[in-house]
């Protein structure tokens, strides 16, 4: 399944109405005065714009850039009767840099504009085309700065990819571009502002500049000892020539503290381990021979520059960040990172979802309620709920599953749930940001699983090895010295206990496979759900070569439940899983066991 690309455009904000004035009566002379007529040059641009064969626009630009310029009298912005002015030369600069910031230039190229400005005969027809064609090509950078080359990134490429690009409308360009000393400036500010951004678009040109002579110069073979603290080796003096590690004189062969920690920095820059040690893994990675190609690398960078042209202009003082391909958080207040963590994200085919909405609130000892893919896998074990160790309610009155015709009931009007406790599969504590994905930020008790370095375990929530610190950070942030006591309530407070903020927090949930850290070190991770490979297909244009794949959040086919039937004799409810730590069964190789197990709880 393929979708191709169409414009879209940012809603346009009504406009106040006009401020009231009171002008002089018009005399009979002044009202019988006709319309002047358009002459020249900007009668010849009102033509360009209305004649048939114009199309150099996106779609629903046209209309818009000819009532703006039909506004202003169809007066130009970018010549005059010379030929082009200053500050179409200064905006042509900028359009022939594009490539700088991940975009193709010659998507911006024209014929008429590109005449030499001091041309001697210009016609008012070449002049009204060359205004036109820039007018074009300027429209098309804002848009492409701003994300329009993929616009609709959820039905295009995925709908695991929550996002919209914001693009402003034609004439809210043109009218920022409108007789302005600086297009070239006002240009570059469609491009996304935000620090990593930047660094990627940094990235972009040292990559395209070719590999550093250190990278190149100071390389270990592949096969060896391994190297660690106490490690004497002349291996170990290469590396320390690698990362401009200084020793004591008679020390540059020996492993030492400084030298593990330029290697744990190298390990993440590569999605490896990062241990410390130059195991197996390590040296290939030092060895030269690696996977990456420059030209992957580059294309990788493009990609992901392009995901942040869907972002948000402003992350927000205190906001949150996921990035899913290397399975971290952070949580930055005012420019300072607070907190930082591992997590555990979804399966392949159980995605955590790419998108931003605001945390409002955070559930100490929560609940666990049954998402609706989860509630047909326990059906159709054939066992009731109950059995399983789970609740089932609807219109807040408990019912016995074993009871229901479920090949005719409505799924989502039932409420699965696991009450709270210990051993509760959301584990003690629960973040919430709502959204149509139903997914959210937990505890669990499977802690175990923070120590694999691929952390793809989940049904599409994110997992935090130290949600306790995490949710006592933001309640400090959000009220200061009346801050909840998270580890008092865990201990000693009620169960499915719920805080509603009262500064909601952005939070973020990003596919970054490039990241640049604060000492300028690139890290590359896996494209483990192929989102990159998406966006690189759609910037070549290979939309027909993109695996859409299916819409998850369409409803549950629920066709198989005819065949389930309940013994009456299964409905007595088991201790529910988490209630006590003393009283829960131990894995019987049940449906709810096992969806446990598959999903890491």
């Amino acid at each position: 399944m393929s979708l191709a690309p169409s414009m879209a455009v940012a809603e346009e904000k009504p406009l106040s109405p006009p401020e009231t004035t009171t002008q002089p009566a018009l005399t009979l002379t002044e009202a019988a005065q006709p319309t002047p007529t358009l002459t020249g040059l900007p009668a010849a641009i009102c033509a360009k714009l209305t004649a048939p064969g114009t199309n150099a626009f996106a779609d629903g630009d046209r209309a818009a850039v000819t009532a703006f310029y039909q506004s202003r009298g169809c007066r130009p912005l970018w010549v005059d009767e010379k030929g082009r002015t200053q500050a179409a030369d200064l905006a042509i600069a900028e359009l022939e840099r594009a490539g700088e910031w991940g975009l193709d230039a010659s998507d911006f190229k024209f014929a008429t504009a590109v005449q030499s400005p001091v041309q001697a005969t210009w016609s008012d027809d070449q002049l009204a085309s060359a205004e036109v064609d820039l007018t074009a090509a300027v429209l098309r950078y804002a848009h492409q700065a701003e994300g329009g080359r993929i616009p609709n990134p959820e039905t295009q490429l995925s709908s695991y990819l929550d996002r919209t690009p914001v693009i402003t409308p034609a004439a809210d360009v043109l009218a920022r571009l409108a007789d302005k000393p600086d297009p070239d400036e006002l240009l570059r500010g469609f491009q996304p502002q935000q620090q990593q951004f930047q660094r990627l678009k940094a990235l972009l040109a040292t990559l395209r500049a070719g590999p550093s002579d250190k990278a190149s110069l100071f390389v270990i073979p592949k096969r060896g000892k391994m190297l660690a603290g106490g490690v004497s080796d002349p291996d170990v003096a290469v590396l320390k020539q690698r990362f401009d590690v200084a020793s004591e004189p008679g020390n540059e062969q020996l492993f030492d503290e400084k030298l593990a920690d330029a290697v744990k920095r190298f390990q993440q820059s590569k999605g490896l381990s990062d241990d410390g040690i130059v195991g197996p893994m390590t040296r290939a990675a030092l060895s030269g021979s690696e996977t990456k190609s420059a030209a992957d690398k580059i294309s990788a960078v493009i990609a992901n520059m392009e995901e942040w042209r869907w972002m948000p202009r402003s992350l927000g003082d205190t906001h949150i960040l996921v990035n899913v391909p290397s399975f971290s958080i952070a949580l930055d207040d005012n420019g300072k990172t607070v907190f930082d963590d591992r997590v555990v994200v979804g399966t392949t085919d159980k995605q955590t979802p790419i998108f931003s909405k605001d945390m409002t609130s955070i559930v100490l000892k929560p609940r666990w309620n049954i998402p609706d893919s989860i509630k047909l896998s326990m059906l159709l074990s054939g066992r009731s709920i109950e059995s399983q160790g789970y609740v089932v309610m609807r219109n807040g009155r408990r019912i016995d599953s074993s009871k229901v015709n479920w090949a005719k009931a409505n799924l989502s009007a039932y409420t699965f749930y696991q009450p709270a406790g210990d051993d509760n599969a959301l584990g003690l504590v629960k973040l919430l940001f709502p959204n149509k994905h139903s997914v959210y930020l937990h505890d669990t008790p499977s802690k175990s699983l923070f120590n694999e370095s691929v952390r793809l375990f989940s049904h599409g929530c994110m997992r935090v090895r130290n949600p306790q610190v995490f949710a006592q950070q933001i309640f400090d942030i959000d009220r200061g010295a009346a801050a909840p006591d998270v580890k008092r309530l865990v201990r000693k407070g009620p169960m499915d206990n719920e805080f509603t903020l009262e500064h909601p927090i952005p939070v973020h949930v990003g596919y970054f496979t490039v990241w640049v850290d604060d000492d300028g070190e690139a890290h590359y991770y896996n494209d483990w759900y192929g989102h990159q490979n998406r966006i690189t297909l759609a910037l070549a244009g290979k939309w027909d070569q993109i695996d859409v794949g299916r819409d998850h959040l369409a409803a549950v086919d629920t066709s198989a439940l005819k065949k389930v039937r309940f013994s009456q004799n299964d409905s007595k409810l088991d201790p529910p899983m988490g209630l006590t730590n003393s009283n829960y069964q131990k894995y019987d190789g049940s449906v709810g066991d096992m969806i446990r197990q598959v999903l890491g709880f």
